[in-house]
């Protein structure tokens, strides 16, 4: 039996499990948990689309550049491009993958645990697959380009950059 005592506690109890909580549901309508959950899962999901597709990016950029400027002493990318890369792609994939609602096909997923590792296996996998493939094509055209294109002249490293700076943007 709840004493006024006991309600008191317990009305205490709930309050500062309610100002400790990360999410408030308003109701106890199980709809509404279930709601909670799969947008819960769905931001999860996109935040994790968005690291790999951020470190994608990264990867290649910081590779391409490195290599090139070891290798011929000039970085096909300049600071302006990878800025521009970073402010606009950054952005726009952020938007995108932030406005993804989410799907029936999330509450059959199982649940994430707390120790998992933020970046699984298969998005190491796919940063891994999809570098490799934009490496090779732009180490392609920064290497041999002007000998396949037949560029040749004093704006020939101009136009190959340019050419290497939208095949990146392309990639992306």
């Amino acid at each position: 039996m709840l004493t006024p005592n006991r309600c008191s506690i317990l009305l205490y109890l709930l309050q500062v499990a309610k100002e400790n909580a990360d999410v408030i549901i308003m109701d106890d309508n199980f709809t509404t948990i279930v709601k909670v959950a799969k947008w819960g899962r769905a931001i999860y999901i996109n935040i994790q689309k968005f690291v790999q597709f951020q470190l994608t990016v990264n990867v290649v950029a910081l590779i391409t550049n490195f290599v090139s400027a070891c290798i011929t002493g000039a970085a096909p990318l300049t600071a302006v491009q990878l800025l521009w890369v970073n402010l606009i792609m950054d952005t726009l994939g952020a938007l995108a993958l932030a406005t993804e609602p989410p799907n029936d096909g999330l509450m059959e997923r199982q649940p994430v645990g707390r120790k998992a590792s933020f970046i699984t296996k298969p998005m190491w996998r796919n940063i891994f697959g999809q570098s490799v493939y934009q490496l090779i094509i732009l180490g392609v055209l920064n290497f041999e380009g002007k000998r396949l294109l037949g560029l040749s002249g004093s704006d020939a490293t101009a136009v190959l950059n340019t050419l290497i700076f939208n095949s990146f943007v392309f990639c992306q």
